[in-house]
Order: C-alpha cells, then sequence, then structure tokens
C-alpha cells in the first residue's frame, strides 16, 4: 500500500530537506579523478559503453544526465542512505568515502553509488518508455517546474544572498547549476508520472483467469478476506496534528460510516481509498496496526500518523482473499520484472566512469 503517494512531498521541499540535513556533511566535494586511477571496484552498473564526454555522467538513447545531476542524485539518494548506514556502524568523518568499509568488502562510497545509479536507471527507464509512447511534460507540468525554480532562486538570493548557480554549488558541489536542477526536476517528474501508467498497464494485464490457474498449483491457500478502506490524509498545522478537524472528521463518520462523508471534508486533506489490502502490501505501519487489528469490524473508524499528516480511517469493506492478492502481487512483480528486464536490453547505456567514481564528502 502507498497510501501516501497521493501527498507525496513536491520535489524542491525534498530538496530542501536535503539540504538542511546533508549540507553540512556532504557539501562542496566532487573531485576529478585521473583516467589513470582505478575505478571503485564495486561499483554497479548495467552493462554499457564508456562516454570521455566530461559534460556527461550517464547516458540513454534520448536522456542525458550531467556531472551536476549526477551530484545532485548522489548526495541526495546517497546521502539519505548514508544517514540510515550511520545508524549501523560510525562513519569517520577523517577519510574519504571510498577508503573506507562498510560491509561485504564494499567501501561506503560503492554503497552509497550503487544505491544511487540504481535509482537512476529506473527513472531514465522510465523516461525513455514514455519518450516511446509519446508521452511528454504538459504545459501545467512545466510550469510546476518553473513555479518551483521560481522558488528556490527566490529563498536563494532572500535568504543567502546567492544566485540560484551559487546556492546549488554550495550544497552540492561545484558542477551543480540551475539549469541541472531544472533538468532532475524535469526528468523526475516524467518518471513519476508515467510510472503509473506502467503500473496500471501491468495491472491490467493479469486477468482473473491468471491469478485463478496460477492458484491451482499451490497446495495451501489462506481464504482471509482482504481489507478496502477510505481515507483523508490531514496535514499537521504549525508541525502538530490538526486535532480538532480530525475529531470533527471521526464524529461526523461515526454518526455515518461512509466514504461520501469523508469526500464532504475535502477541503481538509486529500481524500482516497485503498482496495485489497493485506498485511504484506500495506507498507505504512501505523495504518497497517489500525487495519488489522483483532477484533476489526467494518464500519470501524480511526486515525493513523504518517509523517506529517494524520490519516482518517474507515475500513468500508472486503476484497479478494489473501492468497488471490499475494498471487496477484507475484504475478504483478514478475511482470514488472519483464519489463523493466526488456528495456535494459533494448537500451543503450553509455557512463563516465571518471564521473561516476568522482564525488566524495568533505574529509574533516
Amino acid at each position: 500500500m502507498k497510501v501516501d503517494r497521493c501527498v507525496k512531498t513536491p520535489t524542491v521541499l525534498r530538496f530542501f530537506a536535503s539540504l538542511l540535513l546533508f549540507a553540512l556533511l556532504l557539501s562542496l566535494c566532487s573531485c576529478k579523478r585521473g583516467s589513470d586511477v582505478p575505478l571503485s571496484p564495486g561499483l554497479k552498473m548495467i552493462e554499457g559503453r564508456p562516454i570521455y564526454d566530461e559534460n556527461v555522467a550517464m547516458s540513454t538513447d534520448h536522456f542525458t544526465i550531467t556531472p551536476g545531476m549526477m551530484a545532485y542524485f548522489f548526495y541526495d539518494y546517497g546521502g539519505r542512505l548514508m544517514v540510515e548506514m550511520e545508524q549501523n556502524k560510525a562513519y569517520d568523518e577523517t577519510r574519504s568515502l571510498h577508503d573506507q568499509i562498510y560491509k561485504d568488502g564494499l567501501s561506503w562510497y560503492e554503497v552509497m553509488m550503487n544505491a544511487t545509479l540504481q535509482r537512476v536507471c529506473e527513472m531514465l527507464i522510465y523516461c525513455e518508455a514514455a519518450h516511446a509512447a509519446g508521452v511528454e511534460l504538459t504545459e501545467a507540468q512545466l510550469a510546476t517546474v518553473d513555479k518551483e525554480i521560481s522558488s528556490v532562486t527566490m529563498d536563494a538570493a532572500a535568504i543567502y544572498s546567492k544566485t540560484l548557480d551559487e546556492y546549488c554549488q554550495s550544497l552540492y558541489g561545484p558542477l551543480m547549476t540551475g539549469e541541472d536542477l531544472r533538468s532532475v526536476l524535469e526528468c523526475e517528474l516524467l518518471a513519476n508520472s508515467y510510472s503509473f501508467t506502467v503500473k496500471d498497464t501491468l495491472e491490467e494485464s493479469i486477468t482473473d483467469e491468471m491469478v485463478k490457474d496460477a492458484l491451482a498449483h499451490l497446495s495451501l491457500r489462506d481464504d482471509t478476506p482482504s481489507r478496502n478502506i477510505s481515507y483523508i490524509a490531514v496535514p499537521y498545522v504549525g508541525g502538530k496534528a490538526d486535532d480538532a478537524k480530525v475529531v470533527e472528521i471521526l464524529t461526523a463518520l461515526e454518526a455515518a460510516p461512509s466514504a461520501e462523508t469523508l469526500s464532504g471534508f475535502s477541503g481538509a486533506g486529500t481524500v482516497g481509498s485503498e482496495s485489497n489490502l493485506i498485511p504484506d502490501n500495506t507498507s505504512i505501519q501505523t495504518i497497517s496496526d489500525w487495519l488489522f487489528q483483532t477484533g476489526r469490524d467494518i464500519g470501524d473508524c480511526g486515525r493513523a500518523e504518517v509523517g506529517s499528516y494524520s490519516y482518517v480511517l474507515l475500513y468500508t469493506g472486503n476484497g479478494m482473499t489473501y492468497s488471490e492478492v499475494s498471487m496477484r502481487m507475484h504475478l504483478y512483480d514478475t511482470a514488472y520484472a519483464d519489463w523493466y528486464n526488456g528495456w535494459v536490453e533494448a537500451l543503450d547505456f553509455g557512463y563516465n566512469y571518471d564521473v561516476i567514481d568522482g564525488y566524495d564528502v568533505d574529509v574533516q
């Protein structure tokens, strides 16, 4: 379950969060490694060809990742991973990411960059799939990017007395520019929006007959019914839950437990619904804990805190059995792997290995 996708934090807000979280550690760091320096042996990339253009870090048939864009992805994706890694093992700030082993013979850098490359490759594959389908960003989506760039530019000037380029470089190193930020936002937006098309298409390709045939080969089945919910995500106000509004909605649901009641409060937050939920596909733990609590009955309502939102929940009914849901999940995973691998085989991946292996952090 990915209920929170409906209230996904805008990219630039993630950008600001990343700045605050990693600026002290991951700042002004992008070192050019000479081609005579061996590449980190643990870096894992989809098979491709070398690129020697210093203005390109990575490319596919129709999309290019510049060194500045890769810096953003590394310090964003990799940086967030680094915070999780530090919960398991201490990082020596006096030494390079390249020079410290994290686990399984892989350096901190290799673990972080491998995760970054995986995310960037997936993004590029969605972008290429969108291009092949003739899908481009709409005028409204481009206007959203313009608005976010304008917002960052104004904040950079008003708060830090910097141009957009200076601001990006102060946080992501000398290779990052405002134009790189725009390209990042456009690529991410195209990939994110088209990913829903891919998901819907693959889900529609899985027929009831396919599920029935697959289940026929199972020796054990779980006929527990899955559960359906409706919800409204009410944003926090001033960093705190809007308890008054949540109580108002819950009171209304207790009097009339229906999705229509929730829709009447659409001005207070994002209204949505999810079907065929089981513990294995309900990824938000607080919602899973509430929905699958012993004694939960259809028509029950409640709340769950998720990040900076209060989810007001209504258990509206049941769906497919646990076994049917699990089998659909398995068939979807197989279909997605086939789709993804097909694009991996079809695309021409190019890498500037010196650039990809050339980022680091300031050594204290």
